[in-house]
């Protein structure tokens, strides 16, 4: 049985989609957990109905008081899962593709077969990006934003490459990161996850887009199409400032990661992975020349030019 838990804000415009392809999935051993953020439409009602209408269990909950962001809705969600076996998350406004849930489980499954269920375990996607029309703008994420579709510890240090509601992943895994996901310095909820499993398990990347990824005006975080010019133009004036407020931002969820983790680590024998994240921890006291030594030793560039160039001349 998977757990699909559904963060939801003022979310009718799309809802109603995702959900029917939830429904319309080819894998039917499936659960629908939601937490809806005082939305002020109609979402609580469309939940409802669809609630009504399908013969799997459809929890839907109402935050008291409301969380205020996606992060702080999905953290609360974790702890919804209670002992499901296995979890996903979903966004509102996507649609899946028919042979998600199926598709995923049987890379899961290879997984446990060759590594067991006691560890963490997470597996993820390829998704396609469309607009708010449903209109494709790209086939596949990673190549619109210019991301690894698979990373060592060392890169995903300094970038998230695993999309959440792409996500499947164990009790293991859920059981580890629901304590502490909301936590302020988690940068997001999924990108938590993709540490917890490269640390202390295992992932697996199916390379095909199991999600329409919509685009539009309110999304949380979104896809960026990190080759075109006005992205570029964008990231330079955003500038130096903005750049180091995202590598601190990484830099501090490392170090709380340690806070949790550290002394499980230790238990593990994971002291090369220990070293690294301490090793990272320090980059914002870097001088140039010792940021760039850093980078080519642990092999942690980001992919893409731009994005090398500024990892040199601003962290």
């Amino acid at each position: 049985m998977i757990t699909i838990l559904m963060a939801v804000y003022n979310g009718e415009r799309y809802l109603k989609e995702q959900l029917e392809s939830i429904r319309m999935q080819d894998y039917s051993e499936w659960r629908l957990v939601v937490r809806d953020d005082c939305s002020s439409d109609k979402s609580v009602q469309i939940l409802n109905d669809f609630a009504s209408s399908v013969a799997n269990e459809v929890i839907v909950y109402i935050n008291e008081p409301a969380c205020g962001s996606a992060k702080g809705n999905f953290a609360r969600l974790l702890n919804d899962a209670g002992d499901s076996e296995y979890i996903m998350f979903s966004d509102q406004d996507d649609v899946w593709k028919m042979d998600k849930l199926s598709t995923c489980m049987d890379k899961m499954h290879q997984l446990e077969e060759k590594y067991g269920s006691g560890i963490p375990l997470l597996v993820h996607s390829d998704v396609e990006v469309v607009n708010e029309n449903m209109e494709m703008i790209s086939p596949s994420m990673f190549d619109y934003s210019g991301i690894r579709r698979e990373a060592t510890l060392e890169q995903l240090l300094l970038q998230n490459n695993v999309t959440g509601c792409t996500m499947l992943f164990n009790k293991a895994l859920c059981s580890g990161i629901a304590p502490f996901a909301g936590n302020p310095n988690v940068i997001m909820h999924d990108y938590f996850a993709a540490l917890y499993a490269k640390i202390f398990g295992r992932t697996a990347f199916i390379n095909k887009p199991l999600v329409s990824y919509r685009q539009h005006g309110s999304n949380s975080v979104g896809a960026k199409a990190s080759t075109s010019p006005s992205y570029l133009f964008k990231r330079l004036m955003d500038g130096k400032k903005a750049y180091k407020e995202a590598v601190k931002a990484s830099v501090n969820q490392a170090r709380y990661f340690l806070q949790v983790y550290g002394d499980t680590m230790s238990g593990k024998s994971l002291f090369m992975e220990y070293a690294m994240i301490i090793r990272y921890t320090g980059i914002c006291r870097m001088t140039c020349f010792e940021r760039t030594g850093f980078f080519i030793s642990s092999k942690s560039w980001k992919k893409g030019l731009a994005r090398k160039i500024m990892q040199i001349l601003w962290g």
